[in-house]
């Protein structure tokens, strides 16, 4: 599925396979989920917690037009999907070359090269997109990474031919280009994975290619080593590459796990390597790190393989803060702590209504005036989750009945530690925030867009109208 390769004996690995307008009234919609590539691009499920077009394996970093993100990945003809918000995702119309075709330079440099391109990157030079692909085929280390160019993220594409390429397992497989752009205007490609390790180049930004005079600097791996999806990033005066460990391409089986070294030279050496994403619940084998940073956030794009859905490949996108120096990946948005939480349409807050916190109560939309039963205590309980309690008597934010149909309602009950009492907390690209419980792939909203106080809140289709999304602040 992806590029990355399995060794049996001593067979080396090689790679395989803003926010939207409001609207007076929250329409009630689904997008269906079609995709052309079943393997990498999975039938979603009420528990996807991004929604839409979430099939994906090695992501690109995400990329911004100034009207959507787009990522693009692993598949036929190069695959993308664009959101507005980062929560929503819709499969783009046109893959980066047409399904069954492809540059012919490749047919001379990746002899059995059938079409499915591995582990893109993009990245924007002087004002034109530039996507960059690998082509390998499985179990050999003759590779090679192109490049096309584009001035819209929609195509059309036109490929501007090879950066570079392997031919033995003693040279850098040319696979998972990873681009990142220095505070100084340089550029630089990662790329590579098992058999020679990976390596750093600088790229020319007038031909997209490998600046002349430049060689390959090895940075982590080798000797057939378990490295690969390198990306650099920098914060401050260091710089960090992220790779992958461990295998991937094995659905629930995967062992990825993605780890970082730092360096003051984007061309090492690299130390101090630490783990800082690993398997956890239903998000086994985590891989192909990829930074954007937006409105003061730090919006990670992954895969991983889904524990509760087959293990298929899906798009996460978490969080990265850093501490001493060094950055960690959390899927929790929110600190622990006692929060405000205030509809984005209405400008109305959460509200026990009544105030008196009793089992039962109606959770509803109210002025808020600093009452206890408006103050509500946020607790990570894992993966992105957390309990939701009220200040007022400490009872839990509660799908009543445990429901998962539209339209269900959100009170307060007692906690039973069930999934209906569990919120994943994920952050849209303006910085507002949308609510899905554990049991439904379905989001808390103000039901009908309205603004009139004491509407009970409830559970519907997530469909990018303000009503659904929520600023938490403090109180």
């Amino acid at each position: 599925m992806k590029k990355t390769h399995f060794s049996l004996g001593n067979l080396s690995k090689v790679a395989i396979a803003t926010a939207l307008l409001s609207v007076t009234a929250c329409k009630k919609t689904e997008r269906a989920n079609v995709l052309s590539e079943s393997s990498i691009q999975p039938k979603n499920k009420a528990q996807t917690l991004t929604k839409g077009a979430v099939g994906s394996h090695d992501p690109s970093g995400l990329v911004y037009d100034g009207s959507n993100f787009y990522q693009f990945t692993t598949g036929d003809g190069i695959y993308s999907a664009y959101s507005p918000d980062l929560i929503n995702w819709t499969s783009a119309p046109n893959p980066v070359f047409p399904i069954g075709t492809w540059p012919s330079w490749i047919n001379s440099a990746v002899p059995g090269f059938a079409g499915t391109f591995w582990a893109p990157d993009v990245i924007n030079i002087n004002g034109t997109w530039y996507v960059y692909y690998s082509c390998s085929t499985f179990g050999s280390a003759r590779s090679a990474i192109g490049v096309a160019s584009s001035s819209s993220l929609n195509g059309p594409w036109t490929d501007r031919g090879m950066v570079v390429s392997s031919t033995l397992s003693s040279h850098v497989n040319a696979i998972d280009p990873g681009l990142f752009k220095d505070s100084n205007g340089k550029i630089y490609m990662t790329y590579g994975s098992f058999h020679a390790g990976i390596g750093v180049v600088e790229i020319d930004p007038a031909t997209a290619k490998v600046k002349s005079g430049s060689s390959v600097t090895i940075v982590a791996g080798g000797g057939g080593a378990d490295w690969e999806a390198p990306y650099i990033i920098k914060e401050g005066s260091y710089y960090y590459l992220f790779a992958n460990r461990g295998a991937c391409c094995n659905g629930v089986n995967s062992t990825y796990y993605i780890t970082v070294g730092r360096a003051t030279s984007p061309t090492g050496p690299y130390s101090g390597w630490r783990t800082v994403l690993s398997s956890s619940g239903k998000y086994i084998g985590p891989g192909h790190y990829g930074l954007i940073r937006h409105n003061g956030s730090n919006f990670v794009s992954i895969h991983y393989y889904d524990g509760s859905d087959n293990g298929n490949a899906k798009l996460d996108i978490i969080n990265m803060g850093f501490s001493g120096g060094w950055p960690f990946l959390t899927r929790d948005w929110i600190a622990s702590g006692t929060y405000k939480i205030t509809n984005v349409n209405s400008g109305l807050a959460w509200d026990a209504w009544g105030c008196t916190g009793a089992a039962g109560q109606s959770i509803a939309q109210g002025s808020y005036s600093g009452l206890n039963c408006q103050k509500w205590n946020l607790t990570p309980v894992g993966d992105g989750a957390y309990r939701i309690t009220s200040l007022q008597g400490g009872r839990s934010a509660d799908l009543v009945g445990g429901g998962t149909a539209n339209g269900t309602k959100l009170n307060l009950w007692d906690w039973t530690n069930s999934a209906w009492q569990k919120f994943r907390i994920d952050r849209t690209a303006a910085g507002s925030h949308i609510f899905t419980p554990l049991n439904s792939g379905r989001v808390i909203e103000v039901p009908g867009a309205s603004t009139t106080t004491g509407v009970q809140l409830g559970i519907w289709d997530y469909n990018g109208n303000n009503c659904q999304k929520w600023n938490i602040t403090a109180p």
